[in-house]
């Protein structure tokens, strides 16, 4: 999945849910009632016993505050597009290139991750 532009993956949560288990199929895969928002993204409602974990609530006499949102929403993926490729650093497969976003936004991708876009080309093509 990816995350919401400002949310790095390091403090994400590493689990979401909690989800209602609808059928369990015997052979270790259950059956959970995910949002439409998650099957929207392609994700399979039945998952294996060894991605899943018992849910214990927060203990607000231990832990003050610590309640957090227990379905994490992942809000509408906004779509990026690119206006330019502005410039490139390093070499061979660690080259970076930094990217300008139409929003005016710019970020340092590396080279597979921008190889299939057109501002690529263009970017190369004015390099010579």
């Amino acid at each position: 999945l990816t995350l919401p532009k400002g949310r790095a993956r390091k403090l994400a949560p590493k689990f979401i849910g909690p989800f209602r288990i609808l059928e369990d199929y015997r052979n270790n895969t259950f059956l959970l009632d995910i949002p439409a928002e998650l099957k929207q993204r392609g994700v399979h409602p039945a998952f294996h016993a060894s991605l899943l974990r018992i849910h214990v609530p927060n203990d607000d006499r231990r832990f003050p505050g610590r309640q957090l949102p227990q379905i994490v929403s992942l809000g509408k993926v906004e779509e990026l597009t690119v206006k330019h490729i502005n410039d490139h650093h390093g070499q061979g497969p660690d080259m970076l290139f930094e990217v300008v976003y139409t929003s005016g936004d710019s970020i340092w991708l590396p080279y597979p991750e921008v190889e299939r876009l057109e501002a690529l080309t263009h970017y190369l093509e004015a390099q010579g």
